[in-house]
């Protein structure tokens, strides 16, 4: 066991420095989340000014299926419910507009502990991310009326029965929806990360895609909330076909990461 053999006024010292930057970083910390706090609100109140549109944007898809039955309404069975479903919408809302914004906070708190040579991917993979989610959500809320339209059918098969929808399931059900289209179209990102790391390599990727092309398959089932054939097809083949040209971003990923333990281990000799 090793002994520290510095004077204790040393010792002192160091003990004080490292709880001054443990201090420091506490309240860098809250300071970060209050600044989220403060977006959540911005975002949540701008989202209620222009509720209707962003409500009106929710609805198409609902109103797209429903067009061959103008007599099925939206109810509510509470007065209050109104306002709560506007509350609900304006801070979700809020949440995605203010987004970017949580992350460069996030970012700002994470980024000084990172080397520049952990910092490089993130610049390329973090726009990419971002703009695989959008993707997916665009492809929800496309794939939205078709699924809707679906369970609508059912409907019909009851002589006389009139639809009225309840708001607030009705955006839970949309808003899960282009959060598990969302969320998967991510596999990319994870599986570049994987590689970066040295946990997964593309020869793997090759000789395994048809264990992965059923995992896929299984996923879509579990996370896909309306489970009609038509919405879970619509997300396991688009999530295929990136897992598939995930496989050459791995080669690039894997050459970029061999370079650095190269450079590294010449520079350590």
């Amino acid at each position: 066991m090793a002994v520290d053999t510095r004077p204790k006024r040393q010792r002192k010292e160091k003990n004080e420095e490292k709880r001054m930057e443990l201090t420091e970083h506490l309240g860098e910390l809250r300071a970060r989340i209050i600044r989220i706090f403060l977006w959540l609100v911005i975002g949540t109140i701008i989202s209620y000014i222009y509720f209707k549109p962003i409500y009106a944007l929710l609805f198409r898809p609902m109103q797209t299926a429903l067009r061959s039955h103008p007599d099925w309404k939206i109810i509510f069975t509470q007065f209050t419910q109104p306002f709560f479903v506007v509350l609900q919408i304006s801070a979700i809302a809020g949440l995605i507009m203010v987004f970017p914004l949580i992350t460069m906070e996030l970012w700002g708190f994470i980024g000084p502990a990172l080397t520049k040579e952990e910092k490089r991917p993130l610049r390329y993979i973090a726009p990419f991310s971002v703009c695989l989610f959008a993707a997916g959500v665009l492809l929800a809320y496309w794939v939205a009326q078709f699924a809707i339209g679906w369970f609508i059918g059912f409907v019909d098969l009851f002589p006389n029965a009139v639809l009225y929808q309840d708001p607030k399931a009705y955006v839970i059900f949309m808003l899960k929806l282009m959060g598990a289209f969302g969320v998967t179209f991510q596999l990319p990102v994870v599986l570049m990360f994987f590689a970066w790391v040295g946990l997964l390599r593309s020869q793997t990727m090759k000789r395994s895609w048809r264990t992965a092309v059923v995992g896929i398959a299984i996923l879509g089932l579990l996370v896909t909330p309306s489970n009609d054939v038509f919405t879970m097809l619509m997300m396991i083949v688009p999530v295929t076909i990136l897992y598939l040209g995930s496989i050459f971003l791995v080669q690039i990923v894997e050459r970029k990461r061999d370079e650095r333990l190269r450079r590294q281990s010449e520079a350590g000799s």
